[in-house]
């Protein structure tokens, strides 16, 4: 094309071209989502402020257990590792009581941030136009926000059990000696994560606010257990010992307990008396309830 001054220009064909590659069906699109959510949960691929909460809350539920490792390595050096091991609070079974604030608190700023984002923006329309469909959207997103939690939970015990291994005179023993507590703890942060998870997302789902959300999902794990505290300590009785199924935080100190048969120091799971499978029927009860609930949400949602 020429102009008036005698300049040469040139025109470019920019238009869509046809795709003929190969097409993922709905299991490859649903996998996509649920790592792009785990990432998503630990900021990556987000600003540098996104990354701040996750991965501190990391580090910080990380810093026991490798506090515990150098010093049960230098007092294995000195020769008092077994006494030192057993005397020492931060164990596998008591790991759960110490961290559960912090992964609260990861469930507090994360499950808004994934589920109230798409809502917030009016993108859910995109996604439910294509292959994916609302069971597919709402299990990857939950998925991903569970696995984010695991790592939080079960990242620290990893870490126990790797210190114990090396710490020990020698590695077979020690791995031995550890191996039991394997699958306590993966079923104990397993269960954590589902339930923690589960009712993060059933309130983030269905408050795309997130500073609303945010403050629901803190208010649900700390309230309930004050108010049962209170009632067991004003000797209500059965109520009491019902509504202990009600609260998240206490559930899941009564999983640990259970799961690793010793007396929980929560003093409502004591004055409850409670049976210790039931408990871990809670928690998973309560999950399947919580997935159902998000899931009759996002199919009542129109494109």
């Amino acid at each position: 094309m020429n102009d008036t001054q005698g300049g040469s220009g040139s025109i470019y064909d920019l238009g869509y071209q046809g795709y003929h590659g190969p097409r993922v069906g709905r299991p490859t699109v649903a996998l996509g989502l649920l790592f792009q959510t785990l990432r998503a949960a630990f900021g990556i691929g987000r600003g540098g402020r996104a990354k701040i909460v996750p991965f501190l809350m990391l580090a910080l539920s990380v810093l026991p257990a490798l506090l515990a490792v150098g010093i049960s390595a230098l007092a294995a050096q000195a020769g008092a590792g077994d006494a030192l091991d057993e005397a020492s609070p931060i164990r596998h079974d008591t790991y759960q009581n110490l961290t559960s604030t912090l992964v609260m608190l990861f469930c507090a700023a994360q499950a808004p941030e994934l589920f109230g984002r798409d809502q917030r923006h009016g993108v859910l329309p995109l996604y439910f136009s294509r292959v994916l469909t609302r069971v597919d959207y709402t299990l990857a997103r939950a998925s991903g926000l569970l696995l984010a939690i695991l790592i939080i939970t079960i990242v620290p015990q990893l870490i126990l059990s790797a210190g114990a291994i090396l710490a020990a005179p020698d590695p077979l023993s020690g791995l031995q000696k550890d191996l039991p507590d394997v699958p306590r703890y993966l079923l104990v942060a397993l269960l954590a994560s589902a339930l923690l998870g589960g009712v993060s997302t059933v309130i983030a789902a269905w408050t795309p606010r997130r500073a609303y959300a945010t403050a629901a999902i803190i208010a649900v794990f700390i309230i309930p257990p004050i108010v049962v505290a209170l009632m067991a300590e004003l000797a209500v009785g059965d109520a009491a010992r019902i509504l202990v199924l009600a609260s998240p935080g206490d559930i899941l100190d009564g999983v640990n307990a259970a799961v690793f048969g010793a007396v929980s120091p929560n003093p409502t799971i004591v004055a409850a008396n409670l049976p210790a499978w039931t408990y871990i029927v809670a928690a998973i009860v309560e999950t399947a309830a919580c997935v159902v609930i998000v899931l009759r949400r996002y199919l009542g949602i129109t494109a």
